[in-house]
């Protein structure tokens, strides 16, 4: 379904109209036209969240509004590149320190830094994401909590996801959360993998003791009647 906006052949037609009218052509209709061309998907928005107002006709709070969505869009997206970029600083820094060091990094990390060893594991996961090219860096939410849920997803788990539309920079936490539960629901209901040479393997084990029990039925029934001919016998 189309979504409602504001096209270019109505706002002509507008002009026209004025026209013909005698009447100048309407300032706001131009206004908006230009703004058009700036970013059409955004005026669609606007006029889809207000309609029913006059809002989407007044190109100073549409301006207004167009303005603080450049702005916020790009502080979400420098707070996106920051925390992958302390992501990738750690994950280095890991590489260069050994293992006992690495502990007591962990153990102090709170001392050194303005945030806790938990943020940081987070963001080590999510530059590591990035860099094995899993998750790319454009997709990335302004929000690491919710970049972090999608780190941890699968390779096939991030194709389903990108199938479902969760692979976009305005995700929700909330939503990712949701698909990650759906599939631990899922995997706990299916097998681990196919390992082929272990099923046949358990295939053979499975139709040698059925052998077997066949054999050993056949000598229970043999016996059977051998003890049912010997009672017989004596009752005659």
């Amino acid at each position: 379904m189309k979504r409602p906006g504001l096209s270019r052949n109505a706002l002509k037609s507008l002009d026209v109209d004025q026209a013909a009218a005698g009447a100048p052509p309407d300032r706001r209709a131009k206004d908006i036209a230009e703004l058009i061309t700036v970013d059409e998907e955004a005026l669609r928005t606007i006029a889809e969240v207000f309609a029913g107002t006059s809002l989407p006709k007044d190109p100073r709070k549409v301006r207004s509004l167009l303005k603080l969505r450049g702005e916020v869009t790009e502080a979400w997206s420098q707070a996106r590149n920051a925390f992958v970029q302390i992501g990738r600083a750690l994950n280095d820094l890991d590489s260069e320190l050994t293992r006992d060091e690495r502990d007591r990094l962990r153990l102090g990390f709170q001392q050194l830094f303005p945030f806790s060893e938990t943020v940081a594991s987070q963001f080590r996961q999510i530059a590591l994401a990035v860099d094995e090219g899993r998750l790319p860096l454009e997709v990335l939410p302004g929000s690491y909590g919710t970049a972090y849920q999608l780190a941890l997803l699968k390779p096939a788990e991030l194709e389903e996801a990108q199938l479902r539309g969760l692979l976009r920079a305005d995700v929700t936490r909330n939503a990712v959360i949701q698909f990650r539960r759906e599939v631990l629901a899922v995997a706990r209901h299916r097998p681990v993998g196919l390992d082929r040479n272990r099923l046949l393997a358990e295939m053979r084990r499975i139709e040698a003791d059925r052998r077997r029990l066949v054999e050993q039925l056949l000598k229970l029934r043999l016996r059977r009647r051998q003890i049912s001919a010997i009672l017989t016998g004596e009752g005659e």
